[in-house]
């Protein structure tokens, strides 16, 4: 079978791990302009990507990614969050829908059963693996809509368990907050892995991987914390710190990291004023770090001291500093 090759996007998350899609056309005329709007982009679509053993063996399923796929890579960065957060709702009605039609009935939640199928859909697309590096790009750009899609369905579960209006308030407000930092987070990452493997084919994998991983931490906190507020689980792992300490460890690596991937003797870099140009980019985004961090921890206090009961209250911070330690260790991962 012929692979699939993308024009792919490697800065990918935004407002929340900024995808953007690098298919730069040169436009001679007004007659080819015309004709490239009328023109179907079909590589936008996940069955382009898909291999064709993994459309067959459940075309129902991979149209149904393929929905989520489409909004998040030419809808969702460009919306508000209200509207992603509709957009997702609906979304995982969808999800429902299709988990009822092929599933017995039972008591499971909503959320319980878009859980599941995206479960299902992970299962599937692990039917046909390249590790080529372009395929190892392909399969996080694909694992990246459903991990999106996973942190608003987590998002709206403790949504759901909120009693009054002013903790929905500040849940969102947390949510917010952290989508901030998590772009910001991302785009340094991304530059740092630029400067390390300047002009490498390496760089889409790690890249892309590292945006599931930065994704991934903020889903686990979720996952915890509605495990101990609904009372389903009283063991737990935690391995927090103080959060200032967390802070300026978080800070610090990525100071570090500026470091360590830059290559002091530029003779043999190709391209040398844009490697020059990213550091100086990588140095003001780190710069504005402390900030963003410090919003996000603050936004998190008044959700901790509304739904913490005494024996929570002591644990609690800790795993707001747990995933600042997750996101200190993905920076310093690159090499």
């Amino acid at each position: 079978m012929i692979m699939k090759v993308p024009s792919f996007l490697l800065s990918c998350i935004i407002a929340f791990f900024c995808f953007s899609c690098n298919n730069g056309t040169s436009v001679t005329s007004d007659e080819t302009n015309t004709e490239e709007l009328c023109t179907p982009d079909f590589t936008k679509s996940l069955e382009f990507w898909t291999d064709d053993t993994i459309i067959k063996l459940n075309p129902k399923l991979v149209q149904i990614m393929d929905t989520l796929y489409q909004y998040v890579n030419q809808e969702l960065f460009y919306n508000g969050l209200n509207d992603n957060i509709i957009w997702m709702n609906n979304y995982r009605n969808t999800l429902c829908n299709y988990y009822r039609e092929t599933r017995q009935i039972d008591s499971i939640s909503d959320y319980a059963m878009a859980d599941s199928i995206i479960v299902e859909a992970n299962i599937l697309w692990d039917v046909h693996k390249d590790n080529s590096t372009m395929g190892m790009i392909v399969s996080n750009d694909t694992e990246l809509t459903r991990l999106i899609f996973q942190q608003y369905n987590e998002f709206e579960k403790l949504n759901s368990i909120c009693k009054t209006e002013g903790q929905r308030a500040m849940l969102r407000t947390e949510f917010a907050e952290w989508i901030k930092l998590e772009d910001l987070f991302y785009r340094i990452f991304a530059n740092c892995v630029d400067l390390h493997y300047w002009g490498g084919s390496i760089r889409g994998p790690i890249k892309t991987r590292g945006a599931l991983d930065i994704l991934q931490s903020h889903i686990d906190l979720y996952k915890k914390e509605y495990s101990i507020l609904t009372i389903q689980d009283k063991e737990w792992n935690d391995y927090g710190t103080f959060i200032k300490s967390a802070q300026d460890l978080l800070i610090s690596c990525c100071k570090q990291a500026l470091i360590e991937y830059y290559y002091a003797d530029e003779t043999d870099i190709r391209f040398k004023e844009l490697y020059r140009m990213t550091y100086q980019d990588t140095k003001i985004l780190i710069s504005k770090l402390p900030e963003y961090i410090d919003a996000w921890c603050k936004s998190r206090k008044p959700w901790e001291e509304e739904v913490c009961t005494d024996w929570l209250r002591s644990e609690y911070p800790r795993h707001t500093s747990e995933v600042l330690l997750r996101l200190a260790h993905i920076i310093s991962s690159v090499q």
